[in-house]
């Protein structure tokens, strides 16, 4: 399997022999394995709608995505639980050994190997109902020793020639409670380190993705200051100074998430005479709007990738989309600004959220809350979301957009 670096702003997987292949991300979230149902939703293919692995990894393919993140929860891991029963079609996803958890995970693993998809798993809830505000919780049953089982399970089950295009961990998603370098035990720099050196003795080969912590800031925007409150696994503001150092070097990624009024409403998307509750909204011109989006990204994370050193990419971004009821589609051009921003300025690519149809915002527009659903793909499962897909198009042009390498095994 390759050894995956972080290095030269880009992820580069490394083979036996020394040839180094850079890859750029273009990639989606795929949800359902850290909830009760213990598999990713839609391969319950039925009359009505749903899908096969197969399918997802030919759509992805065909549309130039080369990865997918996929959440699980450390309850699914420990418990090692099947899939719940009637939620993942079995005569049509042969492929998919649900036995239990981890055999589930290997061969959704192994049949998005077939078309050259990288994986990255995502550390994202300690129960399958609670996320957790850092990467333990003993409130809610989940002590800092049972993460690391989890982790110590997740990686030395999937590492190796089988599941090749693993790329590693997300160490723990949207930590919003936890500090950044103060040396407490919820301190995320020292939390990633210990997962980090867990996942290591495992599996080498694998990165570490980090996200970031969330504060209150403040920024300069042509010439007007802006409070802003980072995106939960947003703010690393601080890891310019302070970052964790993992055992083995070149293995740190930067995965912050960015996100639109969908998500929350945020004051800096909007002009002068918006209210603080948002009741009245003032739209910005594209060319505001892109300085907003573009100064709280490189505020929050974007500045990381100046230096080109660790690769920098957004682990989550975009949402709802076609659906956006904004006059002038605020929700809709500021996920067309990050895109934009995060090719300027070289990222190391994102994975959008998400293909599920069932993806939930709550906001639309700003002065809206209700619960509105947009995905990838269309309920049926199989149709794509045109609009949404062709959003990311401008990712295909990204240099080092590939298809996952699969080395050949050398001989020892």
């Amino acid at each position: 399997m390759p050894d995956y670096q972080s290095k030269n702003g880009q992820i580069v997987a490394v083979a036996a022999n020394g040839t180094e292949v850079p890859i750029q991300i273009k990639g989606v979230n795929w949800f359902g394995m850290e909830t009760t149902l213990a598999v990713p939703f839609g391969l319950w293919e039925n009359a009505d709608n749903g899908t096969t692995a197969y399918e997802i990894a030919a759509f992805l393919a065909r549309n130039n995505f080369n990865a997918v993140r996929l959440p699980v929860s450390v309850e699914n891991i420990l418990n090692n639980s099947p899939p719940q029963k009637g939620v993942i079609n079995l005569s049509s996803n042969r492929a998919i050994n649900g036995t239990d958890f981890i055999s589930t995970l290997q061969t959704l693993v192994k049949s998005l190997a077939y078309r050259n998809i990288g994986v990255l798993i995502s550390m994202h809830r300690l129960t399958n109902k609670k996320s957790g505000a850092t990467w333990f919780d003993e409130d809610i049953g989940v002590t800092q020793d049972d993460f690391l089982d989890a982790v110590d399970t997740v990686s030395s089950n999937l590492c190796g020639q089988d599941y090749w295009n693993v790329m590693g961990l997300d160490l723990k998603n949207e930590p919003e409670k936890a500090t950044w370098g103060t040396g407490d035990d919820d301190d995320f720099v020292v939390g990633c380190e210990k997962i980090a050196k867990v996942m290591h003795e495992n599996c080498p080969q694998w990165l570490g993705f980090v996200e970031g912590v969330v504060s209150t800031h403040t920024v300069t925007i042509g010439g007007e200051e802006l409070e802003y409150y980072d995106w939960w696994g947003g703010g690393l503001q601080k890891a310019g100074n302070t970052q964790p150092k993992f055992t083995i070097e070149n293995k740190v990624v930067w995965a912050p998430h960015y996100y639109t009024t969908a998500v929350a409403p945020q004051r800096y998307f909007y002009g002068d005479g918006t209210t603080s509750d948002f009741s009245t909204y003032v739209e910005l011109s594209d060319e505001d709007l892109l300085a907003r989006v573009e100064g709280t990204m490189n505020d929050m994370f974007g500045y990381l990738a100046d230096d080109k050193n660790y690769a920098l990419l957004l682990g989550e971004f975009a949402g709802l989309y076609t659906k956006d009821a904004h006059p002038k589609k605020t929700t809709k051009r500021t996920t067309d600004l990050t895109i934009q921003v995060l090719m300027e300025k070289e990222y190391a690519g994102g994975f959008m959220w998400s293909l599920n149809p069932e993806s939930e915002y709550q906001y639309n527009p700003a002065d809206t809350e209700g619960a509105f659903t947009e995905g990838m793909l269309l309920d049926d499962w199989l149709s794509p979301n045109s609009e949404f897909l062709d959003a990311f198009t401008p990712m295909d042009a990204m240099p080092n957009l590939r298809k996952f390498p699969c080395f050949p095994i050398e001989d020892r």
